[in-house]
């Protein structure tokens, strides 16, 4: 799986930040990809990478913020023209109010799509996805409106064959070979075996908390303390800039150390950054935080492997 950040960047855009979303790519786990906002221009920034707006089959918002959700009627009309089919389906989970705020501005602007949307809205802490490899849960936050959190759990999965080692044996692929995979044992002509001796190792949960505009509260750190990922804005990168985290309900440094003082994190990444930073400012605030994980303060564009 893959992150890739398409605009890091607070409430103002600046010369080198858009404003916020980015997309994970979870074809090989999931065959489709999850964008989480999309603040203006983004599908612009899309044309900056690999990213195919067709296999993007849900969409995250997290609150109905101008810098989160502005860009939404230009992406969703752009994949309608990407489309040469109608089944390609779109999932939109949000708060309250985003299925009136999309389908009012599709009906002002005259725009149509060739696929249908089905819309998932949220008001409460509640389970929004769970199937047989991952479960998703909305986070209710505090910002200055109502806004939401959201945690990835991909569930623990049994390794992949190794369809050498069964050729040799003269098994060769079939629908057998989910019989081995889904078995503790198997019989081949007429020899018991171990199915987990032809299965690479399990593959292990991983948690991912995502965390958009909110002031600090105690709830967060019992939000991610279990999470190996998380992405969060930290809107004030200076200590000394803390009060004003406080007064516009963002996130600062100090909160960040924080929430994550207790938790599991391996890898951090911080956006939703104040233009008022350059990058001296930035190492300043990775060097403060604790050195046993990986801290990022992410950029437009860039792409990370978790």
């Amino acid at each position: 799986m893959e992150v890739q950040f398409l605009g890091t960047g607070a409430g103002l855009p600046a010369k080198f930040r858009n404003t916020q979303s980015f997309v994970f790519n979870f074809m090989q786990e999931l065959k489709e990809c999850w964008m989480f906002d999309c603040g203006e221009a983004t599908q612009h920034q899309i044309l900056k990478t690999n990213i195919k707006p067709t296999k993007i089959t849900k969409i995250f918002i997290s609150h109905l913020h101008a810098d989160h959700v502005l860009g939404l009627i230009g992406f969703l009309s752009s994949r309608s023209f990407l489309l040469d089919t109608n089944a390609s389906k779109v999932t939109i989970y949000g708060p309250v109010g985003i299925k009136d705020f999309i389908e009012k501005n599709m009906m002002f602007t005259h725009c149509s799509l060739s696929y249908s949307v089905e819309y998932i809205e949220i008001s409460s802490e509640q389970c929004i996805i769970d199937n047989k490899t991952v479960t998703v849960f909305s986070y209710p936050l505090a910002h200055n409106i109502e806004c939401f959190g959201y945690k990835i759990i991909f569930k623990k999965q049994k390794g992949s064959l190794d369809a050498d080692k069964l050729r040799k044996l003269g098994i060769m692929p079939g629908p057998f070979y989910r019989e081995i995979k889904e078995s503790d044992t198997f019989e081949f002509n007429g020899k018991v075996y171990n199915s987990s001796d032809f299965l690479s190792e399990d593959k292990p949960a991983k948690e991912i908390s995502i965390i958009p505009d909110t002031r600090y509260f105690e709830g967060l750190d019992e939000f991610v303390k279990n999470s190996n990922i998380i992405i969060t804005e930290c809107t004030y990168l200076l200590k000394e800039d803390a009060h004003h985290a406080r007064k516009n309900y963002h996130l600062s440094i100090l909160d960040i150390e924080k929430m994550i003082k207790n938790s599991k994190v391996e890898n951090l990444f911080l956006t939703h950054i104040s233009a008022r930073y350059d990058r001296n400012i930035e190492k300043e605030a990775v060097e403060s935080l604790c050195d046993k994980y990986s801290v990022k303060i992410a950029h437009d564009l860039e792409e990370y492997c978790l």
